[in-house]
C-alpha cells in the first residue's frame, strides 16, 4: 500500500516532468528603458542572424534607440519591413522610438535587431553580446541567449 505523502510525492514529480522546459531569454536595465524577452536564433550562416527584444520606457520622457553594436557583428541594426512594387522587403531603421510610458517589441515577422557579417556562428547555448545606446539612458551591454530556430 501507497502511503498519502509518497503518492502526494510521486504525482508532483510526475507534474514537474510534464511542464514546458523554459526557454532562455535575458533582461537589462539602463536608466528608465527596461529590455525584456531578449533572443537571438542560431544564423545559418556567417552574413547575417537575426535578435528580438521588447523595451520598455517607465520615464516620463521619450527616449531612441539610436545605435547598436556587437563585438560578433561587422555591422548591426534595427531593421523592419516595408511595402513596395507589389512586394515586402527589410529596411534598416535608424532611429527607434520608445514612448514615455510605452513599449516597443522587436518580434519575429516585425521589426527586429540585424547582426550583419559575423566573426563566428554562435550556436543554440551560446550567448551574444550586444550593446544597445539610447539617446537618453545611455548605453547597456546584455548577454542574448542563442536558441534553435523556431524555439
Amino acid at each position: 500500500m501507497i502511503r498519502p505523502a509518497a503518492l502526494a510525492a510521486l504525482a508532483l514529480a510526475a507534474l514537474l516532468q510534464c511542464r514546458k522546459p523554459t526557454i532562455p531569454t535575458a533582461e537589462a536595465a539602463v536608466g528608465e528603458i527596461r529590455i525584456t524577452d531578449a533572443f537571438a536564433y542560431a544564423p545559418i550562416t556567417e552574413e547575417s542572424g537575426a535578435a528580438y527584444l521588447t523595451l520598455r520606457n517607465t520615464g516620463a520622457e521619450p527616449d531612441t534607440l539610436a545605435a547598436v553594436s556587437s563585438p560578433i557583428a561587422a555591422a548591426a541594426g534595427v531593421h523592419g519591413s516595408m511595402t513596395a512594387g507589389g512586394g515586402s522587403m527589410m529596411t534598416r531603421i535608424a532611429d527607434l522610438p520608445i514612448p514615455p510610458g510605452g513599449q516597443v517589441t522587436l518580434k519575429p515577422g516585425g521589426a527586429h535587431l540585424m547582426l550583419e557579417r559575423l566573426s563566428r556562428l554562435p550556436k543554440p547555448g551560446d550567448s551574444i553580446p550586444l550593446t544597445l545606446n539610447f539617446r537618453r539612458a545611455g548605453a547597456v551591454t546584455i548577454e542574448l541567449p542563442v536558441r534553435p530556430y523556431g524555439q
